[in-house]
C-alpha cells in the first residue's frame, strides 16, 4: 500500500489552484507514474523516490495538512467497518453468500404491531425471510439474544390455520416456507396472528404463528438502497459513507434529494478531488467487497479502471 507521506504529497498537489497549470502538469505526471508503476507490479514507490518525483518547495506542514486527516479518518472508518461495526447489528455479507441486508434483536416486549412500527422508525422493517439460507442465518443471530421474535409476515384476520395468508411485509413473493411440524395451527384461538420464530428443542429456525398482541422481542432487517449503489444504506451509515444527521438510518441526501456522490466519488463529499484519488491508490488490489466505494465500476476488482474514473470525472459531481 502507498505509505501516508506519498498519499499527503499526492493530496497536496492534487488541490493545487486551477490556474497553475505548471504545477497542474506536475500532478498529474505524479499520478500516472504512480499508477504505471503499480500497474506493471512494482507496487508503489518508497518515500525517497516519491520525493524525487514531487515538486519543490513542499513544505512539512503542507505534508501534514488536513487533507492527510482526511485520508486518515477515511482509512479508519473502513478499518471499523471491516470489524465489529456494532454489537447489536451485523450484515449478511455478500461475501458469505448474502445479500448485505442488516440485521438487529429488538429486544423490546412489544406487540407485532409496535414491533413493526418501531422498525420503520428505526428505518428498516421486520425482517422476512424468503431463502433458507438466509433463515439460517438470521435464526443463528437471533438465537443468540433470545428464544424468539416476531418476523415480518401477518396473516389475513382470522386465517390462522391457513399457510397461504401469511405474506411478507415488504411484499416479496417466494415459494420458500419453513414452518414447524403442524403449524400454523392457529392453537391460541380466533384472532388475528403473525409470523415468529417456533421455540423448539429440536429443530431449528423454524416458524410458528402467534397472537399479534403478544409481547416479545423481533428482528429488525435494513434492506433499503435509495442511492442505487448496490450497498444497503444501514451499512453505509454505520461505516460514515453517507451522512445522517437526524439518525433515522436513511441518507440525508435520500431525504433532501440531492445526490449521493458520483462514480469516482469515494468518500461521498460531492467532489472527486485528492481525497478520492488517495483512497482508490491505498486500496490498490485490496477486496472491493471491504472496500465497495474504492471499487468505482463496481466490477470486484480495485485497479486502473478505478484509477481512470478518478481522474476522468475530476471535480464536482454533475
Amino acid at each position: 500500500a502507498i505509505d501516508e507521506p506519498t498519499a499527503a504529497r499526492i493530496l497536496g498537489l492534487a488541490h493545487a489552484p486551477r490556474s497553475s497549470r505548471s504545477r497542474a502538469l506536475t500532478s498529474f505526471v505524479v499520478i500516472l507514474a504512480l499508477a504505471a508503476h503499480a500497474a506493471i507490479g512494482g507496487g508503489f514507490p518508497d518515500p525517497a523516490q516519491s520525493a524525487a518525483m514531487s515538486p519543490t518547495g513542499a513544505s512539512p506542514q503542507a505534508r501534514e495538512s488536513a487533507h492527510m486527516k482526511r485520508l486518515m479518518a477515511i482509512g479508519a472508518a473502513a478499518a471499523i467497518s471491516s470489524g465489529a461495526l456494532a454489537q447489536n447489528a451485523v450484515p449478511w455479507r455478500v461475501e458469505d453468500g448474502g445479500h448485505g441486508h442488516w440485521y438487529r434483536v429488538n429486544g423490546n416486549q412489544l406487540n407485532w404491531v409496535d414491533a413493526q412500527a418501531s422498525a420503520i422508525a428505526a428505518g428498516g422493517h421486520l425482517a422476512t425471510i424468503t431463502a433458507a439460507n438466509e433463515g439460517v442465518f438470521v435464526w443463528a443471530f437471533m438465537h443468540a439474544q433470545t428464544g424468539t421474535a416476531w418476523l415480518g409476515a401477518r396473516a389475513a384476520t382470522n386465517a390462522c390455520t391457513d399457510a397461504s395468508s401469511y405474506l411478507w411485509i415488504t411484499g416479496e413473493v417466494s415459494s420458500y416456507t419453513n414452518w414447524a411440524a403442524g403449524e400454523p395451527n392457529g392453537g391460541f384461538g380466533s384472532q388475528d396472528c403473525a409470523m415468529e420464530f417456533a421455540v423448539d428443542p429440536v429443530q431449528t429456525n423454524l416458524w410458528n404463528d402467534a397472537p399479534i398482541q403478544r409481547k416479545q422481542p423481533s428482528v429488525v432487517e435494513w434492506s433499503a438502497d435509495c442511492n442505487g449503489d448496490a450497498i444497503v444504506d444501514y451499512g453505509q451509515i454505520r461505516s460514515g459513507e453517507l451522512s445522517d444527521t437526524n439518525a433515522n438510518n436513511i441518507p440525508d441526501c435520500c431525504e433532501n434529494g440531492t445526490p449521493c456522490g458520483c462514480a469516482g466519488d469515494t468518500n461521498l463529499d460531492g467532489t472527486i478531488d485528492g481525497i478520492d484519488l488517495a483512497t482508490v491508490l491505498t486500496r490498490w488490489a485490496q477486496s472491493a467487497a471491504k472496500f465497495p466505494n474504492a471499487d468505482c465500476n463496481r466490477d470486484g476488482v480495485i485497479d486502473g479502471s478505478d484509477l481512470a474514473i478518478v481522474l476522468g470525472s475530476w471535480g464536482a459531481c454533475s
